[in-house]
């Protein structure tokens, strides 16, 4: 994950296998965390089973485990998806890739809403 901007909170990482449940508060197939650190973070998940998958990232800035929103709905904290761009809400099928035998290396570059 590229561009954080502080050393502050943590870095969560959703890995979705599930289109429907692609979202905040979907069902996610792992969620990991990582120690924010300034820069780049790079985080691994392990024993994934090949097939399709997504991620979504935010960086909890205050350590409650949740994307915070404000009175509109968009997040409060900077977040990310896996090809995603800057414009419009991340979709499963904009954001999926395949794990097959090589792993894919994916860049994902946080976006500050507010």
């Amino acid at each position: 994950m590229k561009d954080v901007e502080t050393d502050i909170g943590k870095v969560i990482f959703m890995l979705f296998n599930d289109e429907n449940e692609f979202s905040p508060t979907g069902k996610v197939f792992k969620r990991e965390k990582a120690k924010s650190k300034k820069g780049d973070v790079f985080y691994k998940f392990e024993n994934i089973p090949l097939g399709t998958y997504a991620i979504m990232v935010t960086h909890d800035e205050n350590n409650n485990n949740v994307i915070d929103k404000n009175f509109v709905g968009f997040p409060k904290e900077p977040v990310g998806a896996s090809y995603h761009t800057k414009f419009g809400k991340p979709t499963f099928d904009k954001s999926k890739f395949r794990i097959s035998n090589e792993n894919p290396h994916i860049e994902i570059e946080l976006i500050f809403i507010n």
